[in-house]
């Protein structure tokens, strides 16, 4: 009898220190050599990082600890910010090491496991990228054009083969929140319907998460600057002092013109557009130009220099080219008299031609 009351109590008290230890999460880092200095757990807030832990890397040692809620992305930072490793951060243990292709997170669950195989495809593609960048300036300066095409032809291949690889992962883990999270990384460089075909496949526990929430407002910031959309308005002010809006011109066809006076492609596109806006103004064509530029007086000298007679204000901030999605300029959008996209990212005789076409010249 005394036996069994013992089993018991120690059944017991090993469950209830399995509770505890659960209670929370543990990251341990051991990475070798004479690594050293502060490190920071943190993860990204609606204002940036958010600090959840900090250490102290001795010899390439280091020990998190914490609880968080739920499964959340994390990131082991230097000092300075730089990445060490990531994690889908939950009340488990992970140990952080050194392996051969890089540091590697083992332990947590299957979310980490997950993110885990994304990482791998995104640690080959560094990888090919580096030893492209390298051979290719070696193949450079010996003039080797053979050799700079066999690098192109490789380099394409290794990345058709990785988008394959990322594609079965997407198809595989379509209900995981940790796909969705991929896309959040990624989506940046996509399109409205890219995005909203991949958006489109995920299983609905990836739509609910946090990660999924974000891909449907990026959607719909998408939306806001697509082909057939209301342009979003926006205000300025003229190098004379006045203000101008986008919706307050009224014209039967609206360029704007994203340019900055540092901007080689700009200014060589630039006499193409003094030539458009002179040949179709009276024709109902209104330009308003949108520059990137920080300084006033280059703003102003290229405006002289170019003979720009239409509206144009600075975007200082970058707000109006960051809702417009801009991610390089030159970059135009035609708008018909009632403010609808009607083409976008057009140039030299391209541009001309649209323009003729819509005004019905």
């Amino acid at each position: 009898m005394m036996k069994k009351i013992g089993l018991s109590i120690l059944l017991t008290v090993c469950a209830y220190v399995t509770s505890v230890a659960q209670e929370g999460f543990k990251i341990t880092g051991h990475l070798g050599g004479t690594l050293g200095g502060d490190l920071v757990l943190a993860t990204t807030g609606a204002e940036g990082l958010v600090k959840l832990d900090e250490a102290v890397m001795i010899n390439g040692e280091f020990e998190f600890a914490g609880r968080v809620d739920g499964v959340i992305h994390a990131y082991i930072l230097t000092a300075e910010q730089q990445p060490v490793a990531t994690l889908m951060l939950e009340n488990l243990e992970y140990t952080v090491v050194a392996g051969e292709k890089g540091i590697e997170v083992q332990g947590g669950g299957e979310s980490q496991k997950i993110l885990n195989q994304y990482n791998e495809i995104q640690q080959i593609i560094a990888r090919e990228k580096m030893r492209m960048e390298q051979e290719t300036r070696a193949a450079y300066s010996q003039q080797n054009q053979m050799k700079l095409q066999a690098l192109q032809q490789q380099f394409q291949k290794v990345m058709e083969e990785m988008k394959v690889k990322q594609a079965e992962l997407f198809r595989v883990y379509k209900d995981s929140p940790v796909t969705a999270f991929m896309l959040v990384s990624s989506m940046g460089e996509m399109d409205y319907s890219s995005l909203k075909n991949v958006y489109d496949k995920l299983g609905e526990p990836a739509k609910n998460s946090l990660y999924g929430q974000a891909i449907v407002q990026q959607l719909a910031l998408f939306k806001q600057v697509e082909l057939g959309s209301v342009a979003p308005d926006f205000t300025g002010t003229m190098s004379g002092g006045e203000s101008v809006s986008l919706h307050g011109i009224k014209a039967k066809l609206k360029l704007v013109d994203f340019w900055a006076s540092w901007c080689a492609p700009c200014r060589q596109e630039m006499p193409n557009v003094v030539k458009i806006y002179k040949k179709y103004r009276e024709a109902g064509l209104e330009i308003i130009g949108v520059s990137l530029d920080t300084k006033v007086p280059d703003w102003l000298k290229a405006m002289q220099d170019e003979k720009m007679t239409w509206p144009n204000i600075m975007d200082e901030q970058k707000g109006i080219s960051a809702r417009y999605l801009v991610r390089g300029i030159p970059h135009t959008v035609l708008l018909d008299e009632n403010n609808r996209i009607v083409a976008k990212n057009l140039r030299g005789k391209t541009l001309e031609k649209k323009i003729a076409e819509l005004l019905g010249k």
